[in-house]
This record gives structure tokens, sequence and C-alpha cells, in this order.
């Protein structure tokens, strides 16, 4: 089976990294893929020459890139099309491109459009985007399947010997909630509650943060530090990671921090909550609070036994469900029912 890989974002973000590792997937599933999208995306940089064709997209439903699209289809001669995210998605369901049919719309977050309905079926990364689809759609096919990513556990995090290391990763952009987490930070040194904070990502809000993380004068417990690559190691250095993100349909950090074997305080949004189970697997509170956030990482300084032991049980959660063995088994099962007919 053929299957072309659609995904025209230039980011970094969750949207782009779930492209390349549906790339990985299909292939290592024995699939023949092809990846198309923006010449300087992640595809671009992560995939092989061979297995990749460009097609950068002035804008949402621009015609030539439709008919571009149509003819890199034609030749590769793709059984199926998955598209990630709106312009990828109306891309392929514009009628120059004349794929709609044999496309499945890869939906990321709530911000999916009409032409969602000009393909074939919808692919939902999690419980509450399915939910979401199905409510504005009734009638348009739709699938859940949620998240993976190569998982990489370390041992669980020990009692910390000296101020606890607090710790968040992800796009610096408003929806990742890090200027409450700031704040949060600034409530706990106000109390005396000494820890450190530091925030590995890049994007729009660095400069904001900065500018916050200044104005409280936290310059010697908070850091921003870029981004990096892999992030398990990071991850496994932290004695508590923080999601206080304002919106995240699925949230792959929250299982990554799980396997890197770092307790958990988060938001209580929908994909966190699904992931942690509703708070069995971790601390959880609501969103855009500073206080109940510093009031939830104290409550953890103060008493590390059950919060290592929920830690253990989230490592195990983590690995056997949004690991890559589980989640290509997901994918490949799913493809399947999508065979072209001889």
């Amino acid at each position: 089976m053929r299957i072309l890989n659609l995904m025209l974002a230039r980011g970094r973000g969750g949207l782009e990294g779930m492209a390349r590792r549906y790339h990985e997937a299909l292939t290592a599933e024995g699939f023949e893929v092809l990846s198309v999208g923006h010449a300087k995306g992640l595809l671009a940089e992560t995939v092989r020459p061979a297995q990749f064709a460009p097609l950068n997209s002035g804008f949402t439903g621009d015609p030539l890139a439709a008919l571009t699209l149509k003819g890199l289809a034609k030749r590769f001669k793709a059984d199926l099309i998955l598209a990630h995210g709106n312009r990828a998605i109306a891309l392929a369901g514009h009628p120059f491109a004349g794929s709609g049919a044999k496309t499945l719309g890869v939906v990321h977050n709530f911000r999916f459009k009409p032409t969602l309905t000009r393909v074939r079926a919808a692919i939902a990364v999690s419980p509450a985007v399915h939910e979401a689809i199905r409510a504005r759609y009734p009638r348009l096919e739709t699938h859940l399947l949620e998240n993976f990513t190569p998982l990489v556990m370390h041992p669980v995090k020990t009692f910390p010997l000296d101020a606890p290391r607090i710790g968040s990763l992800g796009r610096l952009h408003v929806n990742k909630g890090f200027d409450v987490l700031i704040r949060a930070a600034s409530v706990l040194r106000d109390r005396g509650t000494d820890v450190s904070l530091v925030i590995a990502g890049d994007g729009p809000e660095k400069e904001a943060l900065n500018t916050l993380i200044a104005d409280l004068r936290l310059e010697d417990r908070v850091a921003l530090l870029g981004w990096i690559e892999p992030p398990d190691g990071f991850l496994a250095s932290l004695d508590l990671f923080v999601l206080s993100s304002r919106v995240e349909p699925f949230g792959l950090v929250v299982a990554e921090a799980m396997a890197a074997g770092a307790p958990i305080v988060s938001t209580r949004i929908d994909g966190p909550r699904h992931i942690l189970r509703d708070g069995e697997l971790a601390g959880m509170v609501p969103p855009e609070d500073p206080q109940a956030l510093a009031d939830a990482i104290e409550a953890v300084a103060k008493d590390w036994l059950p919060v290592l032991d929920r830690a253990c049980h989230a490592q195990a959660h983590a690995l056997e469900t949004y690991g890559l063995i589980a989640g290509h088994a997901r994918l490949k099962s799913l493809i399947n029912r999508f065979q072209p007919e001889n």
C-alpha cells in the first residue's frame, strides 16, 4: 500500500513531530511512504531525500499547490493520503487536487475547519478531539488514534537532595501557560519555598516570558533553556515536571516525562487529564491559577513518598500505552482498514 504523508507546517510543534512519527511508523510497518511538506520544514530535515517531496503552499487552499499535490500523488500512485493539520487537509480536499476521497485528515487539535468534511475520514489524536469532531460533524467517519513517540525509560526519581529542580518543556506559546508557571514560581519564592525552575523550548512568547521573569525578579531561580533534543535526559534530570497549559488536546510531553521517571503536576485539561487518568497518576490543578499550581508543587515538596510511588505507576502506563510498539500497532491496524479494493 502506497501512502502519501502530507504536512505543510514549518514549525517544530506537536503536529510536525507526529507527522514525522507517522512517516517512520508506516515505513517500519512495510508501507511505501512519500512524505510531502515545506522545503524547510521538519519532514524535509528528517526524512530520507528519496522519500520526501517539497511542496510550499502560499496560503490555505492554494490552487497551484493543489495541482502540484495532484501531480505528486499521481506519480507516486498513492493509495491513501494522510493530511496533518488544517492547511494539509484543505489542500488534499481541494477540487483541483482531486484527492479528498482517498484522504484521511489527521486532526491534532480543536481548531479544525469545515474543509475536514471534504475528506474521506478523520483521525483524532485524543478522545477529546474525537468527541469534538463527532459533535460538530456527526456524519463524518471519525477514528481515534492516540499519539505515540519513542519513549526512553529512566529510573524514577529519588528524593531531591537540594532545592527541587522543577521543569517544563514545549513550544513557548500562550497556550502552554508558561507565564502561569513562572508566576507560581514567584508565589513559591514569596512563601519561602526554595525551588529552581527550568523551561526548555522556543517560540513566539520567549521575549514576553523573559520580561516576566525580570519583572518578578526571578532571574536567580528561573531559566529559559531553548530547545533540547532529545528531551528525555532533560526530563529525567527534573525532580518534578509541571505542565501548566491552558489548552492541550493531547500532550505527548506528559507521556515522555512519565517514561523518564519524573513525577508530574499538570493542569486539569483534556489531553493530560486522559493520559494521567484524571489525576490517578499525577497531581492536577485548574488552569490559569498560579496559586493552585504553587500549592500543588509545595505539597509534592512536603511529601515525596506517595509522589514517587505514583510516578512508578505512571511510567509503566506510559511505556505500555504511548510507546512505539503500541503506536505502530494502532496505526497499522487503522490504515489496513482502508486497503484499496483490487
